[in-house]
């Protein structure tokens, strides 16, 4: 009786699918894989034409945790194939025994092409001849103390980091507007702060005014991107 209860757990955990692993997948696993299909363009004669490939990433907290799913996902992976293995190799005779076939020959081959994939982009994450990551913040006290402690983890990821955008500037003006001169002095108290910063100092600051239109579409885009990098 007890040997008969093994062999069907056995034969049930033989039966076990891989995606069923992965019903509720970690936090940023949609944005880890899209970022993987960038290692494709890269990959792809296609793609040739293009010089650089630009990510407006998410929000900071977003940010950090992709930067670190490609080093989850690849243990996570790994400990998954490696459950598997042991399974299938457990229940491999008891399979032959009553003649049923694994019917998901390719569920592990499309983990570890994944694995593959995330282990490359947690490499080009790090490559300081290929990529770069650009903080974008706003002139407020606290957006720039968020983006030093970005600046701070990004360092300790060993992701390059250069530059930092300041975007929304208010620009010089003798108009006598009591709400504008207010905001503008608080937009260069935050400026200030971050050339007194030891994360933010050392990047070359980048200053984007405001404008009066959404920055939307080539035309625009260029017109701002005329400014900034002058």
């Amino acid at each position: 009786m007890i040997i008969d209860f093994v062999f069907w757990g056995l034969m049930k955990l033989g039966e076990l699918k891989l995606g069923e692993l992965l019903d509720t997948p970690p936090p940023g696993l949609d944005e880890a894989i899209a970022i993987s299909k960038v290692i494709q363009f890269l990959e792809s004669p296609e793609y040739n034409m293009f010089t650089r490939i630009v990510f407006d990433t998410a929000p900071t907290g977003h940010t950090l945790r992709l930067l670190s799913l490609p080093d989850f996902l690849d243990a996570s992976i790994g400990k998954i194939l490696k459950l598997r293995q042991k399974i299938t190799s457990a229940t491999s005779a008891i399979k032959s025994v009553f003649g049923k076939e694994d019917n998901q020959p390719d569920a592990a081959d499309k983990l570890e092409r994944l694995r593959e994939r995330m282990v490359k982009v947690r490499e080009l994450f790090r490559d300081t001849e290929s990529t770069e990551f650009v903080i974008v913040t706003i002139p407020t006290v606290m957006a720039v103390s968020e983006s030093s402690r970005l600046s701070a983890s990004l360092k300790k990821e060993s992701v390059p980091v250069k530059r930092l955008v300041v975007n929304q500037i208010l620009p010089p003006s003798s108009s006598d507007c009591k709400f504008r001169s207010i905001k503008r002095k608080d937009q260069m108290r935050a400026l200030d702060m971050i050339r007194e910063d030891s994360e933010l100092s050392g990047l070359t600051l980048m200053e984007a005014p405001l404008v009066d239109m959404e920055i939307r579409g080539v035309p625009v885009l260029r017109f701002l991107g005329d400014i900034i990098w002058k």
